[in-house]
């Protein structure tokens, strides 16, 4: 009653937007609209809002034209991203989820380009093989002393139907300097789940991980790089199907109604009838 009658302003409705599950903004914005009852506000707030949203979560752009991740690496200016490997620019309607106005955009780095579509075709392979629909994307900044790459990866699995949905992305970094033999590589992954049939459970997970990369050709780094990322999200994923386990063993069961030591259903209604009907007997 006290969340109905609350008066809503822009920062509530936008703390509430940020925490919508994966794959479940246009329902939860169209639930929140009618509960906030202010079309106009709702409005105004929706387009940014939902723009950050597409980014935070690797929103993947699928068109004749281009194949790419939405993330705050590509976005040119507002509304605009780039789509390195097809070397073309275009603009994306967040709310209507449309891509328009394609443009040619060519890199002028070109060895920066070259590395960079080696690390794509090594990562595509990787990812390709390992999730279904997934989608990867690689980006190139330079700055005066080296040369930044950041790799993402996303694949989802939205099952409104089954009530649930899943998502698993994971972002990588690592620079390269001018006769530079190794470097670092930093990476986050993170896993998130909904399950709503039943009830409301959330599942986020979110894994850091630092490795040594070793720097030699384009072609060998690539795949190493690969190799590096296969290795670190396998780990967590092991890491989670064992607490999942674990869970399962000891913990998810007492969600669950337990029944009685008879290990029988009661008939609650026919309990309820007996007590009225003795009651009135009295």
């Amino acid at each position: 009653e006290a969340f109905l009658e609350k008066q809503f302003m822009p920062e509530d409705v936008a703390l509430l937007l940020k925490q919508i599950p994966p794959g479940e903004f246009n329902e939860a914005f169209s639930d929140l609209r009618m509960l906030v009852e202010d079309d106009a506000m709702m409005c105004e707030e929706a387009p940014s809002l939902c723009a950050v949203y597409n980014k935070d979560y690797f929103t993947p752009v699928r068109t004749k034209k281009c194949e790419v991740l939405l993330t705050r690496h590509n976005e040119l200016e507002e509304n605009y991203f780039l789509d390195p490997q097809n070397q073309v620019s275009f603009k994306y309607d967040h709310l209507r989820k449309i891509s328009s106005d394609f443009q040619a955009h060519p890199e002028e780095d070109k060895k920066g380009e070259l590395w960079r579509r080696a690390l794509h075709e090594a990562l595509k392979f990787y990812v390709d093989n390992h999730y279904p629909d997934g989608l990867c994307s690689v980006f190139v900044k330079d700055t005066a002393m080296r040369t930044i790459f950041v790799a993402c990866i996303e694949s989802y699995r939205y099952k409104p139907t089954a009530f649930w949905n899943g998502l698993w992305k994971s972002e990588w970094t690592f620079a390269l300097a001018p006769a530079s033999t190794s470097t670092q590589v930093t990476g986050v992954i993170m896993i998130q789940a909904h399950y709503f049939e039943d009830g409301n459970m959330h599942l986020t997970a979110v894994k850091e991980a630092e490795e040594t990369l070793l720097v030699t050709d384009e072609a060998q780094t690539a795949k190493d790089f690969a190799k590096l990322v296969e290795k670190m999200e396998n780990e967590t994923q092991s890491k989670i199907m064992e607490e999942y386990d674990h869970m399962n063993g000891s913990y998810i069961k007492y969600f669950r109604r337990q029944l009685p030591i008879t290990h029988t259903s009661l008939d609650w209604e026919k309990v309820v009838t007996e007590d009225v009907g003795e009651e009135m007997q009295s």
